[in-house]
């Protein structure tokens, strides 16, 4: 049907409210193509716009509710709608942390008005089409805005980053196996980019089949680069959940002949065949198909969505009529998160698997909203299938039906893997296309009459203004609390910094919202570390640490599942002397992350100043098993840690023998083997080391056992590691400097920032003298080798609170490191990030601890 024919919506209808929609749509613009959006909207002023623009759709639903009664979507989908909303009320009714819950569950009520909003708007054909059309425009706005970016902030830099590592000899190749090179302009997460890409490509398929002229050129064009973006965000759940849409709209095409079947086969085949290459060429999507294939879940990202779905199974699972509440994942996530996880997921603000999100936050209730949406789509789908899928009753083409459609099914199917409906750009877009589907096939009557009384939907209208209304004043102080807290870390970057601004206002939003933890953790962090540095003036020192500490006991009272607080406050005991107190504190981390470094240690540490020696003792041990490089720290040369270090590794070795007579997975016998192997050769018994390396090693191995004999190692077949670069510094002393710096930049850790990437002068330095000095191999690496004491860094403190106004802390922790051993050597004294063997085998040796 020609445009032109299609039936006109009514000049300045008020009833539309128009400048309503309008302000939507610029809000969904600004929140679609808005650089890092994904995370802006946690920071102050942007999470104000947020909210507003999630108000705005119950708004312009309650301006349509007051000018005319409200029509059913029909078809099932008013049935979803009342079931989520009910879902919400009784999640939140449950929830443990009932504010958070209010918030993000308010947030949900918004984007189903927006449902609403759109389907009252959608009264006249015509608008299908310049709906449809204007989420086609923002998507080709998106695809170049994205594929601009990549290129400018992530692609050339990295060109430039690489050809600075080929001036110390270092040939790398761009590789999309290192996170910060996939692309995640805009949004801000190259997953999300990937989510929003599989919903719109279907649309401009179907813009691009049913328009004409230099409309379809231009949504050939989108589809095209909207390709290329897909593949430089290197998602493999992206990727496949196109390949197999696209397969399904070839044979559904063949099924209604609405393509000659020659055609329809060389669409179908050229799809595949551009699918597959697209598989080969990416090293990510082939890896993840080979450990699929072999069933192997052992670290990277797959091990990371195992714990993550176990997690969320948990929480359903404790409370399955109510789920722990909407927005509470993150406050809840330790305290169900399984212990075999060892150090994979060990903080997560989304579960990565919409599923599990909806089973954890909601319980039942979430997933029966899930598989009902799903149902109603699929029984609409195929009773139109019935009936030919060639007209529908709006009138809207086939093809703009199927796009959506086939959108919605691509996007199910990567949300099995992530979870991405709190995205604005994302969810508008879901919003959008289920209003097109509800009232394509369930149109509005534009007859209607109009002597009804307005009493009854005015009435409605009412109670929703008020309900508003209601919210929003509630919301007030928490937003109140945001500004005050970003005038406050502004004080942090004054010169000189302002300690007393920045403490009353975080005070301030804390008394507005005594329900976030994250100003008084905040404020507990920056009050201790002001502390550690105010060693000069002692009355100051005890007043910012005694505030500290009380700082750190309110965050834990208001979420007691962090184990950030936990294990920060220990140590902030332990300077105060508080070390009963602090053996206290580090327990209750221990119970939370029993992997994280330095917990067992702090233990321990609290212990030995209480005389208990035994407990001490058994924490290090523990802390040296889990993080073996601990034993080859100076820090055992100092006084009191030097008189437990022998007891310690008496005990790591006694332990490490009853765990490898207790082993039955062949990865857990070789990681212990392996690590007692090094235990031995740093105790000076090479025997011990050559047995168990004989059953685990590498050449790594036999290098250190070699070079124990004071004869040569041969590297040159071995793989480009900084070990191999380490060792041949040491054999080649003219040539130290040299092969040190090339050691240092051989890293295969994902170091995007060029500054980090490349070696210290001074460092360098100290490890050329450390090597002239010692009189061989093992004497340098145990006795000369230089160290550092680094800070552990919270780096998405900010994003796993959802506030970012704040900068990042550090942990108390102290760690002193030998750097030879953790920059070059870390595999023979490695901490495997996801072993669920060896963290199951810990457990009773924790427990017992735990228990003493």
């Amino acid at each position: 049907m020609p445009e032109d024919a299609l039936p006109q919506p009514a000049a300045q209808d008020p009833s539309d409210g128009t400048l309503l929609a309008l302000l939507i749509g610029a809000f969904f613009t600004i929140f679609t193509l808005l650089p890092g959006s994904s995370t802006l909207i946690v920071s102050w002023p942007w999470v104000f716009l947020w909210q507003v623009g999630l108000t705005l759709p119950m708004l312009w639903l309650l301006w349509q509710l007051w000018h005319r009664p409200l029509s059913r979507l029909g078809n099932g989908f008013d049935w979803v709608a009342l079931l989520a909303i009910a879902g919400l009320v009784v999640s939140t009714l449950g929830a443990e942390f009932p504010a958070q819950a209010r918030w993000y569950g308010w947030a949900a009520v918004g984007a189903i008005t927006a449902f609403y909003a759109l389907g009252s708007w959608l009264r006249y054909p015509q608008r299908f089409h310049i709906l449809l059309r204007f989420q086609g425009y923002l998507a080709l706005a998106f695809i170049l805005l994205s594929l601009l970016l990549w290129t400018t902030q992530i692609y050339q830099p990295e060109l430039a980053r690489l050809s600075t590592l080929q001036g110390y000899g270092v040939n790398q190749t761009f590789n999309f196996e290192l996170t910060s090179l996939r692309n995640w302009q805009p949004i801000g997460h190259q997953n999300y980019v990937a989510g929003y890409l599989v919903l719109v490509l279907p649309l401009l398929a179907g813009l691009a089949w049913s328009d004409r002229g230099w409309r379809r050129w231009l949504w050939l064009v989108g589809m095209v680069l909207g390709l290329l973006n897909l593949y430089t965000t290197s998602s493999r759940g992206g990727w496949l959940a196109l390949m197999v849409t696209g397969l399904i709209a070839v044979g559904i095409s063949l099924l209604y002949n609405r393509l000659p079947r020659p055609l329809a086969l060389a669409i179908g085949g050229t799809a595949l065949g551009l699918g597959v290459l697209g598989v080969i060429a990416n090293p990510r999507l082939r890896q993840v198909l080979s450990s699929l294939a072999q069933g192997n879940f052992v670290g990277g990202e797959l091990s990371y969505r195992v714990v993550t779905n176990a997690t969320g199974w948990r929480m359903g699972l404790s409370r399955p009529f109510t789920g722990v509440g909407p927005g509470s994942v993150p406050l809840v996530y330790q305290k169900y998160r399984p212990h075999w996880a060892g150090r994979d997921a060990e903080l997560q603000f989304q579960l990565h698997s919409t599923p599990a999100q909806l089973w954890g936050e909601l319980g039942l209730w979430g997933i029966a909203v899930a598989l009902t949406l799903v149902l109603v789509l699929v029984l609409l789908t195929v009773r139109w299938m019935r009936r030919g899928a060639q007209d529908t009753p709006a009138g809207l083409p086939p093809v703009l039906v199927w796009s959506p459609l086939a959108g919605l099914f691509a996007f199910g199917l990567m949300s099995l893997t992530d979870y991405q409906l709190d995205i604005p750009a994302i969810a508008g877009t879901l919003a959008l296309y289920l209003a097109v589907l509800a009232r394509t096939f369930n149109p509005v009557s534009t007859t209607e009459d109009s002597g009804a009384t307005p009493r009854r939907h005015r009435l409605i209208a009412g109670v929703g203004l008020g309900l508003t209304l209601a919210m929003t004043l509630w919301l007030v102080p928490a937003y109140r609390a945001w500004g005050a807290a970003s005038s406050g870390f502004s004080a942090l970057t004054a010169e000189p910094v302002d300690i007393d601004r920045f403490a009353n206002q975080l005070e301030q939003a804390h008394k507005l919202a005594p329900w976030e933890p994250y100003y008084p953790y905040q404020l507990g962090y920056h009050l201790g570390e002001f502390a550690l540095q105010s060693a000069a003036n002692p009355p100051l020192r005890q007043v910012l640490l005694d505030d500290a500490i009380a700082w750190f006991k309110t965050g834990n009272q208001a979420v007691p599942y962090q184990e950030f607080g936990q294990s920060n406050l220990g140590w902030l005991q332990v300077e105060k002397g508080q070390f009963a107190e602090a053996e206290s504190s580090f327990r209750e981390a221990i119970a939370l992350v029993p992997a994280k470094m330095g917990v067992f240690f702090g233990l321990g540490f609290a212990c030995l100043q209480t005389g208990n020696r035994d407990c001490a003792t058994e924490a290090f041990a523990l802390e040296a098993i889990r993080h073996p490089a601990l034993i080859t720290s100076p820090l055992w040369r100092v006084e009191g840690f030097a008189d437990v270090y022998p007891a310690m590794l008496d005990q790591v070795e006694q332990r490490y023998d009853e765990l490898i007579q207790q082993a039955k997975e062949p990865t857990l016998s070789s990681f212990l083997h392996q690590a007692r192997g090094s235990l031995h050769w740093w105790r000076g018994d090479v025997a011990g080391a050559t047995e168990d390396w004989q059953t685990s090693g590498s050449d790594l191995q036999q290098g250190f056992l070699t070079l124990g004999t004071e004869q040569p190692v041969d590297v040159s077949t071995w793989p480009e590691t900084p070990a191999k670069y380490a060792i041949l510094a040491w054999q080649t002393p003219d040539q130290r400097q040299a092969l040190l710096e090339r050691a240092w930049v051989t890293q295969l850790e994902d170091i995007d920032d060029l500054a980090q990437a490349l070696p210290e002068p001074q460092i360098i330095t100290q490890l050329v003298a450390s090597m002239e000095t010692a009189t061989d191999f093992t004497d340098w690496l145990q006795r000369t080798a230089p160290s550092w004491q680094p800070r552990s860094q919270r780096l998405g403190f900010g994003v796993l609170s959802r506030h970012i106004d704040g900068p990042n802390p550090s942990d108390f922790l102290p760690r002193v490191e030998n750097i030879p051993v953790v920059q070059f050597f870390e595999p023979l004294f490695t901490s495997p990030v996801f072993l669920p063997a060896l963290d199951r085998a810990l457990e009773p040796y924790q427990a017992r601890l735990q228990g003493q």
